[in-house]
């Protein structure tokens, strides 16, 4: 069962990539996360990360792929969509609680998608008595 769930996200992610390589679209982006995050309530390793907004033949921030190194889960995430014209800069934004950072921003072309926050960091933010440190990545 697990053996046919990998082939098919392997064919998934495949048909995925030829389509956006027609569409044009460009609403993706490959970023190296220097440190281990969370994402959703689970923690990622420290890797080069690819994004993804294309649905179909059209880009949206509701909808973000998430291809991890080898070795880490890849994820389909929903998000709360938006664009921010006032950017075109390509990066990930992290919210820092004490050591742990949480993904709480995509930005891909001027397209902007904002993660839902979960009960891991909810309960860190309530805790904090501050708020939490902003970190921004951005693709070079």
């Amino acid at each position: 069962m697990k053996k046919n769930l990998v082939v098919l996200s392997m064919i998934a992610v495949f048909g995925m990539t030829a389509g956006s390589a027609f569409s044009g679209a460009g609403v993706e982006m490959r970023i190296d996360v220097p440190f281990a995050f969370y994402l959703e309530n689970q923690l990622f390793p420290a890797g080069v990360y690819h994004f993804n907004m294309e649905h179909g033949n059209f880009a949206t921030a509701s909808y973000v792929n998430v291809w991890a190194p080898k070795g880490a889960d890849s994820k389909l995430l929903m998000t709360t969509a938006g664009t921010d014209k006032n950017t075109t800069a390509n990066q990930l934004v992290f919210n820092k609680y004490e050591q742990k950072l949480f993904l709480s921003t995509v930005s891909i072309n001027g397209y902007k998608a904002t993660l839902k926050v979960l009960n891991l960091e909810r309960e860190l933010r309530s805790q904090a008595e501050q708020a939490p440190d902003i970190i921004a990545v951005a693709q070079k």
